[in-house]
């Protein structure tokens, strides 16, 4: 649904799609077989656009406009799209897919007006609000793994802000289920999604280890601006933070929770896909995780 951007607020903007005019009407101009032939047997009471059941109800299932992320991006633009459907004869659309309750603009007007990875972004394609970054687009199906990663980021940038010395890997566990002898392979797995190189003593344990050194500091400590967004969204930051600022202590244990971030899923996704909308490939799920690492600090005095 092609509404004005800018009169929405970010919440009802988590996810847009980007395609041009001529993108958006092939989309929604394609035929919808399953739906011809149900009609055709009788066994599809089709409801007009904008009666009762919303559009978000009939143009997609319950998955996708579930989610608690994205729930006021298709009110929004569900209620733009009931507005406005009585421009077409809802009986010359039956055999098409329809609109798509989705806030839609063109690839020129998203990259004026936000923020996206290189290459990005592109015709047709889905994305949702990347919820630590301003005004920044990333592919759904990669959405919660690119969190994770950023997350882990975020971490060394705070920890060196703050003056830290050095970070060790202390331990990390798994919170999928599994017997032991998945459990190397889930942490391989949970590390190689958060960017850790982590080494292993045994088939199930992490081995203690350094993470990253740094040189000493040149000013005292402090949380980058762009950085503070990480210390609302995740307590264990927060208090990091927090704890050195205002006691300076030598080293300080931080644990951190890796999980999903946006509740977006394969099937959700597969939704989208069967629209023809691309989102960013094959769904990455999460391997869920806790890793806990201490943080050594430089003396603030020497």
């Amino acid at each position: 649904m092609k509404v004005n951007v800018d009169q929405m607020d970010a919440s009802e903007r988590r996810m847009i799609l980007v395609a041009s005019d001529q993108k958006y009407e092939e989309l929604v101009n394609e035929i919808d077989w399953i739906k011809v032939i149900k009609l055709l047997s009788g066994g599809l009471a089709f409801v007009p656009f904008g009666v009762a059941g919303g559009v978000v109800g009939v143009v997609f299932g319950p998955t996708l406009a579930s989610s608690s992320y994205l729930a006021a991006t298709f009110a929004a633009a569900s209620a733009a799209s009931v507005a406005t459907s009585g421009q077409q004869p809802w009986y010359r659309r039956l055999p098409t897919r329809g609109e798509i309750p989705i806030p839609h603009l063109s690839p020129r007007d998203a990259t004026a007006r936000y923020r996206f990875d290189p290459g990005h972004p592109k015709d047709g394609v889905a994305y949702v609000l990347d919820p630590c970054v301003d005004a920044h687009y990333i592919l759904p199906a990669l959405a919660n793994e690119r969190l994770a990663q950023d997350k882990a980021a975020a971490f060394v940038q705070i920890a060196g802000a703050l003056g830290a010395k050095r970070i060790e890997i202390m331990s990390a566990e798994t919170t999928s289920q599994g017997g032991s002898a998945d459990v190397k392979f889930l942490l391989e797995q949970a590390a190689a999604q958060i960017g850790i190189g982590a080494k292993f003593e045994s088939k199930d344990r992490v081995a203690r280890q350094v993470f990253v050194e740094f040189d000493r500091p040149d000013g005292e400590p402090r949380l980058p601006d762009e950085l503070a967004i990480w210390t609302d969204v995740d307590p264990s930051l927060r208090a990091l933070v927090n704890l050195r600022l205002r006691a300076k202590p030598r080293s300080a244990k931080v644990s951190l929770r890796f999980e999903r971030s946006i509740d977006i899923d394969a099937r959700a996704l597969a939704e989208l896909a069967s629209r023809k909308i691309e989102v960013g490939g094959a769904y990455r799920s999460l391997q869920e995780s806790v890793w806990n690492f201490e943080v050594e600090f430089w003396s603030s005095n020497t």
